[in-house]
């Protein structure tokens, strides 16, 4: 019953956030490519440089029997700079073979070209768990992130 209220409310904040992106200063202004051991992601998000920054990361890799997930990030940045970025956060994620999972991000965007700072660096730290089974792990995150506004 849990899995099926979380998707649907899942289902539901996708719908409200793309009425959001699409009327309000909400959009999405960055694309990311992420990988993490077995798993790659790609992602879409709000401002980096703001104090507030969501991103919602799909499940993509070249594993057949592996499932999709999708993930939303909500992240503060707790320094910025016009080099890098550090921001923490809260993810909260559905994987479909009924797995919800849960965790906490702690990443650094780094910005290491100085005439073009829209291109980013992720390394990015995720303690998290799987809520259903209790599973608790560590999952690092290492990618690329390019701004399209500025």
């Amino acid at each position: 019953m849990f899995k099926k209220v979380f998707f649907t409310s899942l289902v539901l904040l996708a719908i409200v956030s793309n009425h959001s992106f699409s009327q309000s200063a909400l959009r999405p202004e960055f694309a990311g490519v992420y990988h993490s051991g077995l798993m790659g992601q790609v992602g879409i998000g709000t401002n980096l440089d703001r104090k507030y920054f969501g991103e919602i990361r799909f499940g993509a890799n070249d594993v057949l029997n592996s499932s999709f997930g999708i993930e939303g990030h909500f992240n503060r940045n707790i320094y910025k700079d016009d080099w890098f970025n550090f921001h923490v956060g809260v993810m909260l994620g559905y994987y479909f073979y009924d797995q919800v999972r849960a965790g906490l991000p702690l990443g650094l965007t780094i910005k290491p070209i100085e005439n073009h700072r829209n291109f980013a660096f992720l390394i990015e730290a995720t303690p998290n768990i799987f809520v259903d089974e209790g599973y608790a792990n560590l999952r690092a995150n290492i990618g690329i992130r390019y701004t399209f506004r500025k």
